[in-house]
């Protein structure tokens, strides 16, 4: 029975609550029109199929004057309560929630679903015929948008990347080291220009497909064609010397070639198939494999093949929560990741541990349209934003930020207090009293309602455009946008600093002049040919600089992210991506 004649059933039942079942009730078939908001044709369909399952009998009023009588099969609460449960077992939790506000208000329907939503969300165990499987169960506040490495953008699909694919090498941020992964050892010449890297044999992709030296050369191929493209325009050839090594030519040296092959849009995938959306998805050689997989659920299930350790958990299920029903959750979770999207209650019974993000929220202009062509006006615009009053809207905020790093360069905020404005000032600008457009996410809404009382305050008009996770990227956005208010999170060091500028399909990328591309490529050039680390740190700096002084970014503010997590979990530690990586999770369920 479609979900949608449920609706209307449960609709058709609470208008008639008072009477008990298998009582006839005389019945208009306006009073059902109106009830249904539809045709009287399609009121008939309606209740049609309303019998074919056998939730009501009807019998039409014959001739003038003779009314219609319904006679009803099931209770509401017992019709609710079943259409609830196979809601949940079809791990379907925000229509079942929306079920639950519309129609179970202070019933024992709302009982029965907070239980089960408490129980729904953490540690579970499930017996099955060979064996019993633990299984952790929890919510995310924002959608999953790709799980194609050469795609990823936001931090959480490339959270999810890095659980189901591995790279050729990994970077330990905590000693600043870089540790074998598909590869066991590499090797390069003097100036940086080749890596020769040794493939780990019999490696297995999920599909039992042996992963090899010519699938690193195809993946390079595949990243070509990605917005993630800028990673691979320096390599000249990729040379198969066996089965399991390789060696790869580059155009320029690179002295960060490892932070390049490590980072996860490098992540090797099977090149033997297309992936497009969710229909199919891209199979890896990692931890965790993908069982299920669409906008509202990730199903995760151990991958028993695995080349190194095989994670302790059997199952991991993500499920996607609207940020509107938030209030409805109650104590819900064992292990919750809190980055902003909702307000979540902390628990006793639950331990804390708390990071910082390495990134900030970040404002982009777009040099290419409009008034932000000028230089002097994207200056005047960062010098009046008030850091210290975005930081006051709470956590997840935690302090001014004028670069990618917590130590970065400092600005004086006492500066802005001397700034005016008036029209005839801001013409000599190039603004002459336009609206600009902010397009940012409904996370961002309060940073980007007190930046528009700022601007307001100053003189200048700004529109705000709230847009979804998947369709804020879309061309026609970028093209009509003025500002950009997202979060840029380059957690996986210096890399991906330069992924945030280069990425085509990013929120910097397509805003820049062309002259502007040129500039930051050379500083780039410059930083990756350097030796010397800390003459390389420096040489950043000075490509942030770059960035501030030409008013191509602007930084905000810094912010943390919380884990809350069930006593008895251990392995829990915060990744550069500031998720909990899945394969170290374990219960501790038995004590001495």
């Amino acid at each position: 029975m479609g979900s949608r004649y449920w609706y209307y059933f449960l609709m058709l039942r609470r208008a008639y609550q008072q009477y008990e079942n298998h009582v006839k009730i005389e019945i208009s078939m306006n009073d059902i029109v109106n009830l249904f908001y539809c045709t009287q044709r399609n009121a008939k369909i309606i209740l049609n199929k309303l019998m074919e399952k056998n939730l009501i009998e009807f019998t039409p009023g014959r001739g003038r004057g003779n009314r219609s009588t319904i006679l009803f099969l099931q209770h509401f609460n017992e019709c609710l309560r079943k259409r609830i449960e196979k809601l949940l077992n079809e791990n379907e939790i925000n229509k079942a929630m929306e079920l639950v506000k519309e129609f179970g208000g202070g019933t024992d329907v709302e009982d029965y679903f907070i239980k089960r939503i408490t129980h729904f969300f953490g540690y579970n165990k499930i017996q099955t015929n060979q064996d019993e499987l633990e299984l952790l169960r929890f919510p995310i506040f924002r959608p999953i948008t790709t799980v194609d490495p050469s795609q990823i953008f936001f931090d959480f699909d490339a959270h999810l990347v890095t659980q189901v694919f591995n790279t050729l090498v990994t970077y330990n941020a905590s000693s600043d080291s870089f540790e074998g992964c598909l590869a066991h050892a590499w090797e390069s010449n003097e100036d940086k220009t080749q890596w020769l890297f040794f493939l780990y044999k019999q490696v297995k992709f999920h599909n039992g497909k042996e992963f090899t030296a010519e699938d690193v050369q195809k993946n390079i191929q595949r990243l070509e064609q990605s917005p993630h493209k800028w990673l691979v325009e320096d390599i000249i050839e990729v040379e198969l010397k066996s089965k399991y090594s390789l060696l790869i030519k580059l155009k320029n040296p690179n002295h960060l070639f490892l932070h390049f092959v490590s980072y996860s849009p490098m992540s090797i995938v099977d090149t033997s198939k297309s992936y497009e959306g969710f229909a199919q998805y891209p199979i890896g050689t990692g931890p965790f494999k993908f069982e299920k997989i669409q906008s509202n659920v990730c199903e995760l299930i151990a991958y028993d093949a695995y080349f190194q350790s095989r994670p302790h958990l059997d199952k991991v299920e993500i499920i996607k929560m609207s940020e509107n029903l938030k209030e409805s959750l109650g104590d819900w979770g064992k292990i919750v990741m809190d980055t902003g999207e909702i307000e979540i209650p902390h628990h006793s019974n639950l331990k804390a541990t708390q990071a910082v993000f390495s990134g900030t929220n970040i404002l982009s202009l777009n040099t290419r349209k409009g008034p932000l062509q000028n230089e002097k006006f994207r200056e005047y615009i960062c010098q009046i934003i008030d850091r210290e009053e975005l930081t006051k809207l709470g956590d997840p905020r935690l302090r001014p930020a004028y670069g990618f790093i917590l130590y970065g360069q400092e600005c004086k905020e006492s500066e802005r207090k001397s700034l005016y404005s008036n029209k005839e000032f801001l013409k000599t600008m190039g603004y002459h009293g336009e609206s600009l457009r902010l397009t940012t996410y409904e996370r961002h809404v309060l940073d980007a309602k007190l930046i528009q009382k700022t601007f307001n305050e100053y003189g200048i008009h700004l529109d705000i455009k709230i847009e979804d996770w998947s369709t804020i990227q879309k061309g026609e956005h970028v093209s009509q946008t003025d500002i950009f208010l997202y979060e840029g999170t380059p957690n996986e060091g210096i890399v991906s600093v330069f992924d945030l500028l280069f990425y085509q399909e990013g929120f910097i990328y397509p805003l820049l002049t062309d002259e502007l591309k040129l500039k930051i490529k050379a500083y780039v050039k410059r930083i990756t040919s350097q030796d010397n680390s800390y003459k390389r740190l420096l040489k950043y700096f000075e490509l942030e600089n770059f960035l501030i002084s030409k008013g191509i970014v602007i930084f905000l503010i810094h912010k943390k992210v919380d884990v809350s997590y069930d006593l008895t979990l251990e392995g829990v530690s915060i990744n550069p991506r500031m998720w909990i990586d899945f394969d170290k999770l374990w219960y501790k369920n038995e004590t001495l």
